[in-house]
């Protein structure tokens, strides 16, 4: 009896130890398929975002070539000689020279040209930033009646076309003695400057927070120490954003400074343009010159770029 009882016993605990077994194996199988599949999709996912890396890269490729290899080849152009930028069959190596550059420089005289136009766009900013900073800062904190439609007053301005009001302007100009002069040129682009300078800064100071300027006047300090010493430190990158879009403009305006300036005080790009003759284009001059134009501005931007898209994405783009 005890034999037989012993062998049902150990039938039972090999029945169970093959049962733990069999379950184990089952659990074990499982966690492998989930594992492969997971695996699987991982693998199917790396290979989507591959493609779509790819595909995004081969874009960006083509959109900057679009745009930059004109750039490109006009630099390339600024440094061939006449009969090469001529020639039906364009090159990409050749010999240097510096016969455009120089005919722009000592026959053209672009140095006088050059001259005029740091002086006008130097005021033209500084004047702009300031007078629109103020302006912004006064309709983005002080409540007073009428407020929102003098703001879309003011961005409704810069919405008219520099050529329908060029007949009025020079004949203002021409009454108060400022035609053929650099003063009266910097005051028509900071006309049309201030407008959008004032808007994006004003949307800017907005996102300043106003416990800033209230802890700064309980701590005694003034409403002008307040603004230069807080809100502007705080407002440097729209700030910055505006002095470029200031800067751009004034540097490559043509309309205005075509028909209210002279010879003696034209800005560089209508000192390109007289490069275009009636019976002759100097190609090597003009893309020399307009190297030259592209030259400060780019320099500027690459410099600043960092502040000009922070204050892009917070203050002017929200």
């Amino acid at each position: 009896m005890k034999s037989r009882g012993q062998e049902n016993v150990n039938v039972k605990v090999a029945f169970n130890f093959l049962s733990y077994i069999r379950y184990g194996n089952d659990i074990i199988t499982s966690i492998v398929k989930k594992f492969y599949t997971r695996g699987e999709k991982i693998k199917k996912a790396k290979h989507k975002i591959s493609a779509g890396v790819v595909f995004s890269w081969i874009g960006i490729v083509i959109i900057v070539t679009f745009f930059f290899f004109p750039i490109f080849w006009e630099v390339l152009a600024s440094f061939k000689s006449s009969i090469e930028i001529r020639s039906p069959n364009p090159t990409l190596i050749f010999q240097p020279s510096f016969e455009n550059w120089g005919y722009i420089f000592i026959e053209r005289e672009f140095l006088s040209n050059f001259k005029n136009s740091i002086i006008v766009v130097s005021c033209t900013t500084i004047l702009t930033v300031l007078i629109g900073a103020l302006a912004a800062y006064a309709l983005a904190t002080v409540n007073f009646k009428g407020r929102k439609l003098l703001a879309l007053e003011i961005i409704t301005l810069r919405m008219l076309p520099p050529a329908s009001v060029i007949v009025p302007i020079f004949l203002l100009l021409k009454k108060a003695f400022l035609i053929n002069t650099l003063p009266g040129l910097i005051i028509i682009y900071i006309t049309f400057n201030l407008p959008l300078s004032c808007w994006l800064l004003m949307q800017y100071f907005k996102g300043i927070p106003q416990e800033i300027r209230e802890a700064a006047l309980i701590d005694g300090s003034s409403w002008s120490k307040n603004l230069w010493t807080i809100v502007f430190p705080l407002a440097k990158p729209g700030l910055v954003a505006v002095t470029i879009f200031c800067l751009i403009f004034s540097w490559s305006e043509f309309l205005f400074a075509l028909i209210l300036t002279s010879e003696e005080t034209h800005t560089l790009p209508i000192a390109a343009a007289a490069v275009l003759q009636h019976h002759y284009i100097h190609w090597g001059g003009l893309s020399a010159s307009c190297v030259f134009i592209m030259a400060l501005p780019l320099f500027f931007i690459f410099v600043v770029q960092k502040h000009f898209v922070k204050g892009l994405t917070l203050g002017a783009i929200k």
